[in-house]
């Protein structure tokens, strides 16, 4: 199992490659058969490619991102929050909830998006 470190670095490379809009440094992150919620609730990508097609379609969209608070870490899950912005809308914050599997893949990542929590 990654160490804390190990964690706290994958989450920040995520970050990283959502506010640059880099696809494949995202996609590099997840195990081949991840899962991710996103919204949680409404709508699941299962795997690479379809990850891969919704990666590609949101980075079409101008937004920036960056942390909101800091990145909790408990065994191999991973918590933390991002404020999201976009011209014409007021900054919100998102939750994000992580799984790692034994490499330091992304196996399961649900996102809790609120554009009504405001920051």
């Amino acid at each position: 199992m990654p160490d804390r470190a190990e964690i706290v670095s994958a989450v920040e490379d995520y970050v990283n490659c959502l506010a640059s809009h880099d696809v494949d440094g995202l996609v590099a992150l997840f195990a081949p058969d991840a899962v991710q919620h996103e919204p949680l609730g409404i709508t699941t990508y299962r795997g690479i490619d379809e990850i891969r097609a919704f990666d590609m379609a949101c980075a079409q969209v101008d937004f920036t991102v960056s942390l909101f608070g800091p990145i909790s870490v408990t065994g191999k899950y991973a918590a933390m929050q991002l404020r999201v912005q976009r011209v014409g809308m007021p900054d919100f914050a998102a939750t994000d909830l992580f799984e790692f599997d034994d490499d330091c893949k992304i196996v399961s990542l649900s996102v809790v998006l609120d554009p009504q929590a405001q920051c």
